[in-house]
């Protein structure tokens, strides 16, 4: 790794500046230290900084190491979303925390949040996140969650019924709704860290910025490369802590095995892709259903609409552009996708529905040909973990798609059924 000298104080302050006024540029300053590669996210940039030694006012050395990770603003394109500074636990991390506090007293401006290395009590908001802490193995680290009805990981609800159970081993407490969390909860757990999905123009978010607690804005879903979302654990790897190689009472880095298990899910991913498109275009398949008055899809080139283009399969709204949900009216959907071939969408909670309930909710259903055929496939999110599992694990997903268009010459669904 490239040294670097903090007492270079003016390139950390350019970079510093350089991210308040947002654009990931600012990381990219090789002077700054080394910008890790990420190969698919447009959202995430990562620069670490070490081997270096600093001199303190006293004359003691600094041998210090931190990490910076800049999150781009999905909704505003060259601004900053948020900021972190990962130093490790330990006295040196102690000392390289007073010395960016200096540092950044001499003119830097920015919402920064410093995180102390790894995160060993959080509290987390997002069902996937929880499933991939259960994959780096850093589960103990999960203190709090919300929506716990909505989270399909069965040790996550058997650990949140122990809470208030003084002699359980890491309870989890449910910090109830995702939109207006139990702030006396999160306070009580001891969180050292929240991580939650932003929306754009949140305005914040309200009691929880007020608890100076790192606020870890999970941005990843933003993401319009499936790989690239996936790409995001390398951060994640880096929050947390494992037992494994715990030293001096301080848990070991997971992000050795966030960056093994990314290796492992592009592999896969990119052996199926290669292998779809030795075959003719596959089935067309239309995406979820009507609610209310909008029929929402994929856009072209949203990771749905991404996934099933790398499926080759045709999709009505393949030519679009937009990387996120395109909100259609039914008589827009039925008028470009009568002829698709497959329909294949969610529902939470319940038995699959027939095609008499589905004509209940919208009478128009019957003039699509998958209808009529009976090509219907459904997935039950409140029994199956499809979200929990298929976030960071495009390749699961994309393994799906590619039965519905190409048959079952690639294995039989995980998650849909007929």
């Amino acid at each position: 790794m490239k040294k670097l000298y903090i007492l270079l104080c003016g390139a950390t302050v350019a970079l510093l500046m350089a991210a308040c006024q947002g654009g990931k540029t600012a990381a990219a300053d090789a002077d700054a230290g080394d910008t890790l590669e990420m190969k698919y996210a447009k959202l995430l940039t990562i620069v670490k900084h070490g081997d270096g030694e600093d001199v303190s006012g006293n004359g003691e050395c600094i041998d210090y190491q931190y990490a910076e990770a800049l999150v781009a603003n999905p909704w505003k394109a060259g601004t900053m979303l948020h900021r972190y500074i990962l130093i490790p636990k330990g006295k040196e991390g102690d000392k390289t925390v007073a010395m960016l506090a200096k540092r950044r007293s001499t003119g830097a401006r920015c919402t920064t949040d410093t995180v102390r290395t790894p995160v060993e009590r959080s509290a987390v908001f997002i069902a996937p996140h929880c499933q991939l802490m259960y994959e780096l193995g850093c589960q103990q680290a999960i203190r709090g969650v919300c929506d716990l009805d909505y989270i399909n990981i069965p040790d996550v609800k058997k650990r949140a019924a122990l809470s208030g159970n003084t002699s359980a081993q890491n309870p989890i407490v449910n910090c109830g709704s995702s939109m207006a969390p139990d702030i006396e909860h999160i306070i009580a757990l001891k969180s050292e860290a929240i991580l939650l999905s932003p929306f754009e123009n949140s305005g914040g978010y309200g009691k929880l910025d007020k608890l100076h607690i790192p606020i870890i804005e999970a941005a990843d879903y933003m993401e319009s490369s499936p790989l690239g979302r996936a790409e995001w654990m390398k951060f994640y790897g880096m929050l947390f802590g494992n037992e494994e190689g715990k030293s001096n009472g301080i848990s070991g880095s997971c992000e050795p095995k966030a960056d093994s298990l990314f290796a492992k899910i592009e592999k896969e991913y990119l052996s199926l892709k290669a292998q779809a498109a030795g075959y003719t275009k596959g089935l067309s398949i239309l995406t979820e259903r009507k609610t209310g008055n909008v029929w929402y899809v994929p856009g072209g080139q949203s990771t749905i609409g991404i996934l099933l283009k790398d499926a080759n399969a045709r999709y009505i709204f393949e030519d679009d552009q937009h990387s996120g949900s395109l909100a259609m009216s039914p008589e827009q959907i039925l008028a470009k996708g009568k002829q698709v071939d497959v329909w294949a969408f969610k529902y939470f909670g319940g038995a699959p529905l027939s095609q008499a309930q589905l004509l209940q909710e919208y009478d128009g259903y019957k003039a699509l040909a998958a209808f009529n055929r009976g090509n219907i496939y459904q997935v039950d999110t409140s029994m199956v973990p499809y979200f929990e599992l298929t976030s960071f694990h495009p390749e699961l997903l994309l393994r799906e798609f590619i039965i519905l268009a190409h048959g079952e010459r690639f294995g039989k669904l995980r998650f849909y059924k007929k």
